[in-house]
């Protein structure tokens, strides 16, 4: 029996998968950070220690068959954190084993196209638009963090959120559903108390993008403020994605948008508001929402590393095992 391992590794937790060459999912377990850029070498050596224990743990034997290895981890794309994470992993892995290391956005691609070209969307506490072509050319437009860029992040989203907040509390903007939506969030009364829950806590970046949902509830009640920054969102959004098109693809190219990230999870809201602004390329652009994670997509890419065609018999083994779980 042949196998391959599929790696979705983040900042916040690295998903594994053990497959056979027809699609079956055999081991399938969460772990944490993998992201060389936020945790220390040793931390990653005791981390894939841990996953590569397991595995041999569960299907006993099945290192010494794994043919294919694709890592797909954040913080991989430079030369210096691929090498040091291929230098962690490779000693668990037998000498004919393909091994792959490459940036998240790869996986995340592919549970939307099962292995071929197109263009992801990524968008979470952060966001990127990243794509491959047909002749295997990568690019990016955004992602460059809160700090310079991630338009059409949750942070980007929960920043204007609490922003016209603070804006109706001085007077400059409209009355908004949101105040109240953020003070009890907060269990504030105002926004002196509202600010210093947010500059005071651990993790402003990640509290601030929390906000975003109080905006998603604020725009399913039809306020107009809440409205405003997600069709603004979405219109950034496909800018991105229409100028990534451009830098990739034949402008009269039939590509496929995968739409990944938390921020999808209510397909109702930004995938209808970001089809609207596409509406002058909806002949060339599709947007899809993903059937499998990430991981699922770390597991096409090993396949695809042996040169091995995603049939529809694998991709419907994997749909069926993800939707189970």
């Amino acid at each position: 029996m042949r196998y391959v391992i599929g790696i979705d590794g983040g900042g916040t937790k690295t998903e594994v998968a053990l497959a056979d060459l027809d699609g079956n999912v055999l081991v399938n377990q969460v772990y944490g950070a993998t992201n060389p850029n936020t945790v220390t070498k040793q931390e990653l050596k005791e981390t894939f220690l841990h996953i590569f224990q397991d595995i041999e743990g569960k299907v006993p034997g099945s290192l010494l068959q794994v043919s294919s290895v694709f890592a797909g981890i954040s913080g991989a794309g430079s030369k210096a954190s691929a090498a040091l994470l291929e230098e962690i992993i490779s000693p668990y892995l037998s000498s004919y084993t393909r091994l792959k290391v490459e940036v998240d956005s790869i996986n995340a691609l592919y549970s939307g196209t099962f292995g071929k070209p197109g263009i992801v969307q990524i968008c979470g506490t952060g966001s990127i638009t990243y794509g491959i072509n047909q002749k295997k050319e990568q690019d990016r437009v955004g992602g460059w963090g809160y700090l310079l860029g991630d338009e059409g992040s949750g942070y980007e989203i929960g920043r204007k959120g609490i922003a016209a907040v603070l804006q109706y509390v001085d007077g400059r903007g409209p009355e908004t559903k949101l105040v109240d939506l953020l003070y009890q969030h907060f269990q504030v009364t105002s926004g002196r108390e509202l600010i210093d829950q947010v500059y005071q806590s651990e993790s402003p970046r990640l509290v601030i993008a929390q906000v975003s949902k109080l905006v998603y509830q604020a725009y399913e009640l039809k306020d107009q403020a809440a409205v405003e920054i997600l069709r603004q969102t979405s219109k950034e959004i496909a800018y991105s994605i229409v100028t990534l098109h451009k830098k990739l693809f034949n402008q009269d190219e039939k590509v496929k948008v995968t739409l990944c990230g938390g921020l999808f999870n209510n397909p109702t809201i930004l995938p209808v508001l970001i089809k609207e602004a596409l509406a002058d390329h909806n002949n060339h652009l599709t947007l899809v929402l993903p059937e499998v994670p990430p991981v699922a997509g770390s597991v096409i890419g090993a396949y695809i590393e042996l040169g091995n065609t995603v049939s529809s018999a694998v991709k419907e083994n994997l749909r069926e095992y993800w939707k189970k779980e």
